[in-house]
């Protein structure tokens, strides 16, 4: 291997023990190393890297208790560019445990040391890790810039250059297929690997196009292989997983997610895998346990988001919604409650959230511990408060807070609203969570047959109403009301056929004054949100007359 020339390499050490970091700096010096920067922790590490471009990080895993640690100093360098694609980045630790060397294989550094180490070890690592960064960096500044096409004709070019990183270049080429959902390119490129040699990352990344391309079987049959070979293939029982989902098969999928889990803890994408199989398996405390690992992992992580502490909010209250006793019930009510006060006097979880406020959360909370107590109408009265203040003091809705008030939207029958928060949340994407996307998914499908029946009486009362024919929107406005009790438009529009029914008979039945009045003194005590405070303004003056 031709020698690496240290000269002209700004280095960094990133060692929380004085003595090793010291000896670090002495062995980059010794390999004729001029300047090596040094820092005792990951957030020195940050603004070392924010002041000087690096060609050589050198980071412990573990750079104290309760600090960031060598995992989330690698994921926010990388995330927030502060490292050229050229630069090397060597993880090391002492720490043997294969959940700690998987976990930190997954980050993907260039390379990875467990001490203790020699002065050559170190050396052959770094150097065989720059020449093939330093080579490839075009390569690598591209896939930076999402330039996937470019960056495909850029390995087939390297292929052809640089034969000594044929793999490394085909595994780039592949996931860069999967980037753009080419899927059958990929098949492409692996069937010709295999057709020469059964490589186990070949075998492995054929399975997980298998899973993408929807061929379940195949991709179960093809991880368990890998498996079989080397049992601690992470991604093999992750790819098995997720195929046994598609094919609806719930406890093995939760099998093999746990198993994924059990070597590899440390993956926060890993664990709303396991939030979503739980939740499928109808398993909620095993789904909360995993919301709280994705809570704590991302505190101290370029992840960290008030999406995630919700997140725990909202899988605490899964467990009590789905209780089976009314003790379990009233012990995770007890629990929501003592979560939301650890939350108000922890103020790091809340700082920088412009879009969330903790006094409204709290509000939009308390309505659904309400729903589940079997409260409902208190239930709708206070959540409406917060969409009120919600309206009032944002100008776009906060989709910290859209989870929560999408389920209480929901469960209260307010289709119409929920529909519009759906937008809300798909026009912010990026600021949407696996649990999100999950949530939004579910409780429209268990919701699709109510809503489906509300939609059409609904509808169809509109269009009767719209041509005069009163009696028989009544009758289509009253089935909507019976699928939707608490749902504001629907008992709107019972209330405005109801005094066109009382208005145009000399007798007017008296059920249809009583149901008048019940109605008129349940839109009355209902904080309404502007448009239904003027759609009820409009009418109020007939509807009283009507009922006196």
């Amino acid at each position: 291997m031709e020698k690496l020339d240290y000269s002209d390499k700004r280095c960094l050490v990133v060692e929380d023990r004085r003595p090793f970091l010291m000896l670090l700096r002495g062995l980059l010096n010794a390999l004729g190393a001029k300047t090596v920067d040094t820092a005792q922790s990951a957030e020195a590490g940050l603004k070392a890297c924010k002041q000087h471009k690096y060609d050589i990080v050198i980071c412990d895993l573990h750079l104290g208790t309760n600090r960031k640690n060598g995992f989330e100093f690698l994921e926010e360098i990388r995330k927030l560019a502060l490292i050229k694609p050229s630069a090397v980045f060597v993880m090391i630790s002492g720490d043997s445990a294969r959940s700690m060397v998987l976990g930190s294989l997954e980050k993907q550094p260039d390379d990875y040391l467990v001490k203790p180490f020699s002065q050559a070890q170190l050396n052959a690592r770094i150097t065989r890790a720059t020449h093939r960064r330093v080579t490839l960096a075009a390569l690598y500044s591209q896939i930076d810039h999402q330039k996937f096409e470019l960056s495909i004709e850029t390995c087939k070019h390297f292929l052809e250059t640089e034969p000594r990183y044929t793999n490394h270049l085909l595994q780039t080429i592949v996931k860069l297929y999967w980037k753009l959902e080419k899927y059958d390119a990929a098949e492409k490129v692996l069937q010709k690997v295999l057709d020469e040699r059964a490589l186990h990352w070949a075998v492995c990344s054929m399975a997980k196009t298998h899973l993408l391309k929807g061929e379940y079987d195949k991709a179960i049959e093809l991880a368990k292989r890998v498996i079989e070979s080397s049992k601690n293939t992470v991604e093999a029982y992750d790819i098995i997983a997720d195929a046994y989902l598609q094919k609806d098969k719930k406890p093995e999928a939760l099998k093999y997610i746990l198993e994924a889990l059990n070597l590899s803890p440390l993956s926060i994408d890993r664990h709303f895998r396991v939030c979503e199989i739980a939740r499928e398996n109808g398993n909620y405390e095993l789904a909360m346990n995993s919301a709280k690992s994705i809570y704590e992992l991302s505190q101290r992580s370029v992840h960290k988001n008030i999406n995630h502490v919700c997140g725990f909010v909202r899988s605490v209250l899964d467990i009590a919604a789905n209780a089976d006793s009314k003790s379990i019930k009233n012990r995770y009510l007890q629990e929501t409650m003592l979560t939301m006060q650890r939350m108000l006097n922890d103020d790091s979880i809340v700082e920088n959230s412009e879009d969330f406020d903790f006094e409204i959360f709290q509000a939009i909370i308390n309505a659904r511990m309400l729903f589940i107590e079997g409260k409902q109408s208190e239930s709708k009265k206070s959540f409406e408060e917060t969409q009120i203040k919600i309206e009032r003091n944002f100008t776009e809705y906060p989709v910290s807070m859209a989870p929560d008030s999408l389920k209480m939207m929901i469960d209260h029958g307010d289709f119409e609203e929920a529909g519009k928060l759906i937008d809300v949340i798909k026009a912010n994407e990026d600021k949407v969570d696996a649990s999100i996307a999950y949530l939004i998914e579910t409780e429209m499908a268990n919701a699709k047959d109510t809503r489906k029946q509300y939609v059409q009486h609904n509808k169809k009362g509109i269009a009767l109403y719209s041509e005069g024919n009163y009696q028989q929107a009544y009758e289509e406005f009253c089935t909507a009301k019976n699928v939707c009790p608490l749902n504001i438009n629907v008992n709107l529009n019972l209330m405005q056929c109801l005094v066109k029914l009382i208005e145009k008979t000399n007798r007017p039945e008296g059920q249809h004054i009583v149901q008048a009045r019940e109605l008129y003194r349940f839109i009355s005590n209902m904080p309404l949100k502007d448009t239904h405070r003027e759609k009820f303004r409009s009418m109020r003056e007939d509807v009283e007359k009507a009922i006196s």
